[in-house]
């Protein structure tokens, strides 16, 4: 295109190409000479006249490497002396105006192409809830209007045609902008468009009506632009636009038609104290509805007000914080709390490298990662700043003796914390190269948090290798594969081999090394340490190991880390795995403490978590929903969502069981409302569907396809194969209350008469089955239990808890207790487990013999007939109620009880609260996260599913403190807390 193509580049066109009312039907286009040759016509959609001359589409050309809308205008509907106009508007580059790339006449064809920037969407469409994408904050979007006609103005260019249409939404851009469109080119009004596309406008929307140019301006012209040089007509309908967009859709001169019309030419704006809402544009958009007095520019004194509203405020006298490659970083305010504010100079130079980091990270969110909170222009649009959370220093203040912030936990704890930062950086697909002790932050809230900063350099990986074009990084921290290059700059190679994430590995080994020597590096100072690295010569490590058995390890870790040849570094998941063994020796002075996770915020009525892969299976309205951890090493920094629409026979609401198999390869649900369907998974296909009343769903435990199901006080017990789609089987039992698999092919199913009848599949013919052994608990028995390790069956209910061998009639310990029983749950067995030295030694264990129960009005007990002379412990004195449920945690550490009113979790390791929520919404589920194939060991997830209220994730999360006095603190945060719930309630208490 002209002032921006070569004659002879090519565009090309796709074909049949969908847009803004209109599409391009074509078989081939391109440019010949100066001109764009269409092979075909333009042709209107029905009923999506406005805007029909634009058409998105991507330009392959080398001069325009980017998607281009493309805007033709008949010669006569253009202004005369046109191409000194369209030569400016090229030239005219600002972030609040919709570019212009180019342009290129058709003499033949009798129109004028230009080449635009493209977008999202239009004002009109956002104020009317056509468009719900991204946009900027609501003082943001005044001061980008009010902005971008200024700069008009400043460049003698009036409008003369605003409306909400010519106001459009860029969300490709970082940050979303808000920019003026369509002026200059066209002579004749947007109203001019819509009168020769309908005769009559009864046709349309009021909506789309209201965008004529005789609703936004005082003056009796309504079609034709042309000689219009008064900007007071663009100031007028810029406070109109502004009102429009804060009350979402509403005029400031009326409310139909024709009072629009009347109270414009009357200048009486009817519904201009509706803006008493919005305190900070009240007087600025007041103002600029009145013709403005001779000396007053009421534009630019609103643009000035708005800027100073804005969410983001910072100035260059504002505290200076630190600088970096690409800009300073000073003290601002974001929404009214202190952050930190990268402010980067916006040259051509630099556009590419902001808009890399702004477009990666501020998707980030990871608590080990510094978080990008907002992205915004300055009020001079000389910058781009970046609001980031506010920090108490650098891992390099730290080390040099300038940090004076709080105290940070264990070293152990701050590099295995920099590690999982790192390593979710790599899950998303990303490499950081930047590694160094300037770019890891301390965070100024406690618990102290360490985290990774500064992706200026950040580089999307596949497979975990990168292409790269330079070398990037820092010279002291640099792995020798890139330092190589630069220490022979005459040898440079004119493509660069491509890098893998294990670059960051060795800056990372390097960094850990600096931070447990309080400052030295292990290859030497600033001056040795480049050549030594290229030497493979780390000098200062060896010196280190001494005879400290934590300092050898540590120092075999980062030996392992900065191994010379990138595939002889060990992996960040296995550093993780290294440090959090470290942690766990350590336990005594490191315990743990929740915090809240974000998901969807969807009430739940059933939850249940995969048995080995960080996945939660909820039910949800309609909807089968699984929320998976995107790298296993890190689970649930960040949800990814897959729903399932569940078929009409069933209804979600009376769905009383989820539950995953033995492997994790299929789901079952089960609704009382007579509907059992199970899904493979992670394909979701329906494998088998019976109408069936389900309450309660048993897999198998060692077989995938086997299933037992049962509904509350029927008179049977289907066991059915879901590979076959078949009932194979049916146990006859009075009343069923409870049922549990104690083996392949035996099943204990217990009866409101509280008998426990023990049944066994035939292992040749599983549709046959035999009665084998009774037992009788005395009461209701609602609870069972089995323990592999001891072959003993628990049962709880009514008064009592029994537990029993399978070769005796009586059983083997008891307890009567006080109340009745309303939940029962036994503590998975610790350790490798005695069973290797056979089940007698299991037998006399006192890991394999907790159990935890609360009675109705009593409190919540710990039993163990080994111990404290079979007398139980009181874990709390709490009035439990009917609702209460236990759920271990899959390895046993810890517990958490949840009612209608409260939620509390208690260390296994010495029972001791460690969590008190109090909230009238906890429901009948809670869920442990098994994370069995997860390197982030010392860390649990536990799901709450609320009653009638969204559900929550709670994370574990490590911290220095002793347990009782978490426990206090917990208990003291929680008393009295009797409000609804609010996610911003759990995030403070948690």
């Amino acid at each position: 295109m002209r002032k921006r193509m070569a004659a002879d580049e090519q565009l090309n066109l796709d074909e049949h190409l969908p847009f803004k009312g209109i599409k391009l039907e074509c078989k081939k286009q391109f440019f010949n000479g100066s001109i764009l040759l269409f092979d075909g016509h333009w042709k209107d959609k029905e009923n999506e006249n406005h805007g029909a001359e634009y058409q998105h589409v991507k330009s392959t050309a080398p001069g325009l490497k980017k998607e281009v809308a493309i805007r033709r205008i008949k010669n006569e509907n253009c202004f005369d002396g046109w191409k000194d106009v369209a030569d400016k508007l090229v030239d005219l580059n600002h972030n609040n105006i919709l570019r212009v790339f180019g342009y290129e006449e058709d003499v033949a064809s009798g129109w004028r192409y230009f080449a635009l920037e493209p977008y999202s969407a239009t004002l009109y469409e956002f104020c009317n809830g056509k468009y719900e994408g991204a946009m900027p904050n609501e003082s943001q979007v005044l001061c980008q209007i009010t902005n971008g006609i200024c700069h008009l103005h400043s460049e003698g260019i009036v409008h003369g045609d605003l409306n909400p249409l010519n106001v459009v939404i860029a969300a490709q851009s970082r940050p979303v902008r808000m920019k003026i469109s369509d002026f200059g080119l066209s002579k004749f009004s947007y109203g001019k468009k819509l009168s020769e596309g309908k005769k009559n406008i009864d046709d349309y929307d009021w909506e789309v009506e209201l965008c004529q140019r005789k609703y936004w301006t005082l003056s009796e012209k309504s079609d034709s632009l042309e000689g219009i040089e008064d900007a007071t007509e663009d100031v007028i309908a810029a406070g109109c636009i502004l009102f429009y967009y804060l009350t979402r859709g509403k005029h400031l001169f009326g409310d139909d038609s024709e009072s629009i019309l009347n109270n414009l030419k009357e200048k009486n704006p009817v519904n201009v104290e509706v803006l008493s809402k919005y305190p900070f544009a009240y007087e600025p958009i007041k103002n600029m509805i009145i013709p403005p007095r001779r000396g007053f520019s009421w534009l630019q004194i609103a643009n000035k007000k708005f800027n100073a509203a804005l969410s983001l405020q910072v100035n260059n006298s504002s505290k200076r914080l630190g600088n970096g490659t690409f800009g300073d970083v000073y003290e601002g305010k974001f929404n009214g709390d202190l952050v930190a504010v990268k402010q980067i100079k916006t040259t051509t130079a630099q556009k590419e490298i902001i808009q890399r980091e702004m477009c990666t990270h501020i998707e980030l969110d990871h608590v080990n990662v510094v978080k990008l909170l907002d992205v915004v222009d300055s009020a001079d649009n000389t910058f781009t700043q970046l609001a980031l959370e506010l920090c108490a220093g650098t891992l390099a203040d730290y080390c040099e003796n300038k940090y004076n912030g709080p105290a940070l936990p264990p070293d152990e704890l701050v590099l295995y914390q920099i590690a999982i930062g790192l390593d979710y950086i790599h899950s998303r697909n990303l490499v950081h190269r930047d590694v160094k002790p300037d770019n890891i932050l301390i965070s100024i809230t406690t618990p102290i948090q360490i985290k990774v900063s500064d992706l200026s350099f950040v580089k999307k990986t596949r497979e975990d290798i990168f292409s790269q074009s330079k070398i990037r990084g820092t010279l002291l921290w640099m792995a020798p594969e890139g330092l190589k290059f630069l220490g022979d700059p005459n040898n440079m190679p004119d493509d660069l081999p491509d890098g893998t994430i294990k670059s960051d590995t060795f800056s990372l080994g390097c960094l850990f090394f600096y931070f447990l020597t309080r400052g030295v590096h292990p290859f030497g100072n600033s001056a040795t340490a480049p050549a030594n690295i290229l030497k493979n010569k780390p000098a200062e490590l060896a010196n280190y190991k001494q005879n400290d058995v934590n300092r050898r390890i540590l120092a075999g870790l980062i030996e392992s880390m900065i191994k010379f040849k990138e595939k002889e570094r060990i992996g960040l998941p296995e550093v993780i795995k290294e440090l959090a063994i470290l942690l766990y020796q350590k336990k005594e002075k490191i315990q743990c403490r929740l915090r809240h996770v974000d998901m969807a915020g969807s009430i739940m009525y059933a939850v249940c978590s995969h048995p080995t892969e960080p996945i939660f299976a909820c039910i949800s309205n309609h909807e089968l929903i699984f929320y998976t951890a995107e790298n296993s090493s890190i689970p649930f920094s960040n949800w990814k969502k897959k729903v399932i629409c569940l078929p009409e026979i069933i209804h979600w609401g009376k769905v009383e069981s989820l539950k995953w198999n033995i492997n994790g390869t299929q789901i079952a649900v089960g609704s009382v409302d007579y509907c059992l369907i199970v899904w493979n998974y992670p394909e979701c296909h329906v494998l088998f569907e019976k109408q069936l009343k389900v309450t309660g769903i048993l897999w198998n435990p060692t077989k995938p396809n086997l299933l037992a199901t049962f509904g509350r006080r029927s008179n049977r017990v289907f066991v059915s194969d879901s590979s076959t789609g078949n009932v194979i089987t049916t146990i006859d039992s009075e009343k069923v209350k409870a049922v549990k698999w104690i083996s392949e092919n035996r099943i204990a199913v217990s009866s409101l008469n509280g008998r426990i009848r023990i049944f066994e599949v035939d292992e040749n013919n599983l549709t046959t089955t035999r009665f084998v052994k009774e037992f009788r608990h005395g009461s209701e028995c609602d609870h069972l239990e089995w323990n592999e390790r001891t072959q003993y069956l628990a049962n709880g209910g009514g008064d009592r808890i029994n537990i029993w061998s399978l070769d005796r009639d009586e059983p083997i310990y008891n307890l009567l207790i006080d109340g009745e029983i309303a939940a029962f749950a036994f503590r998975p067995p610790i350790g490798n487990g005695e069973e290797e030295d056979g089940i007698e030694m299991a037998r006399k264990s006192t890991k394999n013999f907790n159990f935890v129960y609360a009675s109705h009005y009593n409190g919540v007990f710990l039993w163990n007939p080994l111990e404290n002379e079979q007398k139980p412990r009181r874990l709390s004195d709490e009035c439990v109620d009917f609702h209460y449920t236990f759920a271990f945690s899959s390895d046993g550490g810890f517990l958490a009880a949840g009612s209608l009113d409260k939620l509390i979790i208690w260390s296994a390791e010495d029972w001791e609260q460690i969590y008190v929520w109090g909230i009238h919404a906890i429901g009948y589920d809670c869920s442990w996260l098994s994370t069995t194939n997860s390197t982030n060991v010392n860390e649990d997830k536990f799901m709450v599913n609320l009653w009638n209220r969204p559900s929550t994730v709670l994370e574990f999360a490590l911290e220095e403190s002793k347990i009782s006095d978490l426990a206090n603190q917990n208990i003291e945060e929680s008393n009295g807390n009797d409000e609804d719930f609010d996610s911003d309630d759990v995030i403070q208490n948690a």
